[in-house]
């Protein structure tokens, strides 16, 4: 694993990774290449994987993946990229992957609906993923991984019942494209959303369990189809992730009697203690709903308030006002200054690796 670029200026108003590591960075790619030589001449793995919250928004991700393809085809070992942008995916990459084993595709559309895309800053049209999707069946994927959240801000039935409807498309997108050996194959995998500290969705209260539940089941039952397979975190997991995520100090004592109750490997499925949890919460008099669910006023005060990755509060503030209208925000890189503060509150900028070395 190498990481090619740090930070993200997309803005997707969900994820906390691309609000606190801005701004970009990108890596300059002989020293990658050099980084790349040194892990292969000392491990075993047979992939390299190209690492980064966007890696298909680095300045020269063609030329390097040609290059690392180049060098390391005849040994066996494959480029990868983690999850890619619906935006950011080409027929050229995609024919340069092919060109060593294959290895699977996840594709990010995070929301069903063009209506909550826009309400979150996922700035990708259905359009857009009808083009990357095509582009890599026709260049011999048979394996594509969806992956969406369910309970974002503003979310309706109809936009549960897009998520099926993208997952039956993509099939028979797939099917377009079908070899005589391989059948497409697409795999939805759903994920609760959780608010965090220094994001636009900050103050929106999660989803109670028994509604994330219940969308869960929504969609299981729309998802019966052959070629697709349904794949989902635990809602109690997500609950307790939201409940850590927007706590406080007090939430201490609970970490250390959930600890001496014996949660100790929770991340792991099987292993999850939810009953230890909410005891640990009594027994420290305080209620996880309350830090999870409640929604909060953009007005009162925050426990991270003290904290500052260098991003404005007000600038959260607009982007919450904006979502709630359904008005998306251009990417700085691209087009104009958002104005969160990052660049001013820390002097720095944007460092991308163009072609001629420039910034």
């Amino acid at each position: 694993m190498v990481e090619i670029l740090r930070g993200c200026t997309r803005g997707c108003r969900f994820c906390q990774a691309g609000m606190i590591y801005r701004p970009v960075r990108e890596r300059d790619p002989q020293l990658l290449q050099e980084q790349v030589a040194k892990l292969v001449s000392s491990t075993g793995y047979e992939e390299i994987s190209l690492s980064s919250l966007s890696s298909g928004d680095y300045t020269q991700i063609r030329s390097l993946v040609k290059d690392l393809i180049a060098a390391y085809q005849s040994c066996g070992i494959s480029v990868s990229l983690p999850s890619l942008r619906l935006d950011s995916f080409a027929v050229e990459l995609a024919e340069e992957i092919q060109k060593a084993r294959k290895t699977g595709l996840t594709f990010a559309p995070e929301a069903g609906t063009q209506r909550l895309r826009d309400v979150i800053n996922k700035n990708v049209s259905d359009q857009d993923l009808q083009d990357v999707v095509q582009a890599a069946f026709q260049a011999g994927w048979y394996r594509l991984k969806l992956y969406f959240m369910i309970g974002l801000p503003t979310e309706t039935a109809e936009d549960l019942d897009g998520i099926a409807q993208l997952a039956r498309q993509v099939l028979a997108w797939g099917r377009e494209y079908r070899t005589a050996r391989k059948r497409p194959e697409v795999t939805v995998s759903v994920a609760s959303f959780v608010p965090k500290p220094h994001t636009p969705f900050q103050w929106f209260g999660q989803n109670p369990l028994e509604v994330l539940a219940e969308k869960q089941e929504y969609l299981m039952e729309r998802l019966r189809h052959p070629g697709i397979q349904f794949s989902l975190h635990q809602v109690e997991h997500s609950f307790l992730e939201a409940a850590f995520s927007r706590g406080d100090r007090r939430l201490g004592a609970v970490l250390e009697r959930a600890v001496d109750l014996g949660c100790q490997f929770d991340s792991w499925g099987d292993q999850l203690r939810f009953e230890s949890w909410l005891q640990a919460f009594r027994e420290a008099g305080l209620d996880p709903a309350e830090y999870a669910q409640r929604f909060i006023d953009p007005q009162d005060p925050l426990p991270w308030d003290h904290l500052s990755p260098g991003v404005d509060k007000k600038f959260l503030i607009r982007e919450w006002e904006l979502a709630q209208q359904g008005l998306p925000t251009p990417d700085c890189r691209w087009d104009r200054c958002s104005l969160c503060g990052v660049c001013f509150n820390l002097a720095v900028k944007n460092r991308l690796t163009e072609a001629n070395g420039g910034e």
